[in-house]
């Protein structure tokens, strides 16, 4: 089930297929954006975990430069991160993933960015936490959806803050997860009925210009 599939190719087929020019118009003028980086911890990054995605040596560098250039343009980034114990997801998952585990925490890399953190328990951000509230607060308008895993938390994610008023933004390559079926399959889903998806790259163009 799980491969190493986000290469350029994979992301530029991705663009091809499923974005929508019209629908990514109609967002633009919406530029009071937070990024949200879901659940970006150990546990899904490095090799020695069981949940570990193959392509995350080519997806991390990435997400981390996207990141550095974002701060820099004063973007808000949001970080979400996931445990659970003795629930839904525990009997889903077949285990627990504790709060206190060190491979629950943000991996290395994205620790300077995760000035913000807010703490979920399923697969929903805005479930349980004060998500809406902290981007009511900053006056949001539009949400870029980022992290893993993209089939999972970031879609269901991703279709919360449609849900909530939200625009949303899905980069093709701003998300991960185990394979190309469940990436492509979000895409083709969100890209119809929730959300744009663009390249990181013009993502940061859009937010750049004037």
């Amino acid at each position: 089930m799980k491969e190493d599939y986000f290469t350029e190719d994979f992301i530029l087929e991705m663009k091809e297929r499923y974005f929508r020019g019209r629908k990514w118009e109609k967002i633009r003028p919406f530029k009071r954006v937070a990024v949200l980086a879901i659940d970006l911890q150990a546990y899904f990054l490095t090799p020695e975990s069981r949940a570990f995605l193959p392509s995350a040596p080519r997806f991390v560098p990435r997400l981390v430069e996207f990141y550095r250039a974002v701060e820099k343009l004063g973007v808000p980034i949001i970080f979400i991160r996931h445990f659970h114990r003795g629930d839904i997801m525990t009997r889903w998952w077949d285990g627990n993933m504790p709060r206190d585990d060190p491979l629950n925490e943000l991996l290395e890399e994205f620790k300077p960015f995760a000035r913000t953190v807010i703490e979920k328990r399923t697969y929903d951000a805005f479930h349980g936490t004060d998500l809406e509230e902290r981007l009511r607060k900053l006056g949001v308008e539009t949400v870029v959806i980022t992290g893993v895993m993209t089939h999972l938390c970031c879609e269901t994610t991703a279709r919360e803050a449609f849900v909530r008023g939200f625009n949303v933004v899905f980069p093709v390559d701003g998300t991960l997860t185990q394979n190309r079926l469940f990436h492509e399959a979000t895409l083709r889903n969100l890209s119809h009925g929730f959300a744009v998806t663009p390249l990181l790259l013009e993502v940061l163009e859009w937010l750049s210009s004037e």
